[in-house]
């Protein structure tokens, strides 16, 4: 008779072998299906987020009867900061001022509207920039008045999910920062800007005479929805980006500086999720350049995300759609404005 010892065997080698095998298939066939699983519910959460964002749009235009600007006062265009005899320089971004409908209004409260946000890009204006204004002055000290501290706040509204770059990090220095030269003070970034115009950067106040190919929003606009005769459905209010512009640093929620204009997907070398822009620089051309996505390397109003084959949009009437980035650039321009007339076909 076998012993109880004897009658116990336990798996043999190749055994093993083949169950490991097994189990390390069953992952490969559910790897793909859990990550998409998991992409699904960030571009739900970031589409959400997006949504609140356009209802805080609405809400700010019921009680000012008019949209906010994408900013006001910006001290690296090629003319005066507000206009016609009048160079106050602020720096701003009007996502601060959507803060109390975000549920977010401690925070604005930290915020003195009445002066300037960022004083970056003053003393060193840019070399190809024909500054034919004389800039006399930022209303105000960010460094001081707390602007510039409060900028730092990571406001998870702002953030998009599906973007792993941190919020903070690459928001300092001069340029990028909103105190200036020799300030350690930095910003936040945020997945989400109003939809404006890259041309913006050169040339101060273009929404006062842009006329039917006006933005929504724009330095200094005051657009009302009976402003958009296009129709709320057909127009671009505010677009997705990166927190990681490999041509520029990223776009700060809390102020804007060299080069942060706001999203444009439809002027100069417009489209969606451009990873790698020759054009830009001819040193920049592959080899040795490669693309990253993640970190879109465009001029500095680029439109983008990490979600497969586009990014998200908030619409004038503030719903949010999914654009594909094989949209045609003549589509995505006609989207942009408020009063072009098109006849479009979004796909």
């Amino acid at each position: 008779m076998p012993t109880a010892r004897s009658r116990l065997r336990g798996f043999t080698l190749i055994e093993l072998l083949v169950v490991i095998a097994i189990i390390a298939i069953l992952i490969g066939l559910l790897l793909p299906a859990v990550q998409k699983v998991r992409e699904a519910a960030a571009r739900m959460q970031c589409q959400n987020k997006m949504k609140q964002i356009g209802l805080a749009i609405h809400n700010y235009e019921n009680a000012y009867g008019k949209l906010p600007p994408a900013g006001t006062g910006y001290s690296w265009c090629a003319s005066a900061a507000g206009g016609p005899g009048d160079a106050r320089i602020f720096n701003s971004n009007g996502l601060v001022l959507l803060l109390p409908y975000l549920e977010q209004d401690a925070l604005f409260r930290r915020f003195n509207l009445n002066e300037a946000s960022a004083r970056t890009g003053v003393a060193n204006p840019s070399p190809w920039q024909n500054n034919n204004a004389t800039i006399t002055s930022v209303v105000g000290d960010p460094t001081t008045n707390g602007n510039g501290v409060a900028a730092f706040t990571v406001v998870p509204g702002f953030l998009c999910p599906t973007d792993p770059t941190p919020a903070t990090g690459r928001l300092a220095g001069i340029h990028y920062g909103p105190g200036g030269d020799g300030s350690t003070l930095q910003g936040a970034a945020t997945n989400y800007d109003f939809v404006t115009s890259d041309t913006d950067f050169s040339t101060c106040n273009n929404w006062r005479t842009a006329g039917a190919r006006r933005r929504m929003f724009r330095e200094n606009s005051t657009t009302r929805i009976t402003d958009i005769t296009d129709g709320t459905s057909n127009t671009f209010a505010v677009g997705e980006t990166t927190k990681w512009h490999s041509n520029g640093a990223a776009f700060a929620w809390g102020y804007r500086t060299w080069v942060m204009s706001g999203v444009d997907p439809g002027t100069s070398d417009a489209g969606i999720n451009l990873w790698h822009l020759p054009n830009v620089h001819p040193t920049w051309q592959n080899p040795p350049y490669l693309p990253v996505p993640g970190r879109i390397r465009t001029w500095w109003a680029a439109a983008g995300s990490l979600h497969t084959g586009g990014c998200n949009f908030v619409m004038g009437d503030g719903s949010v759609r999914f654009v594909s980035e094989s949209t045609a650039s003549t589509t995505l321009e006609a989207m942009c404005t408020i009063g072009g007339g098109e006849t479009l076909n979004l796909p």
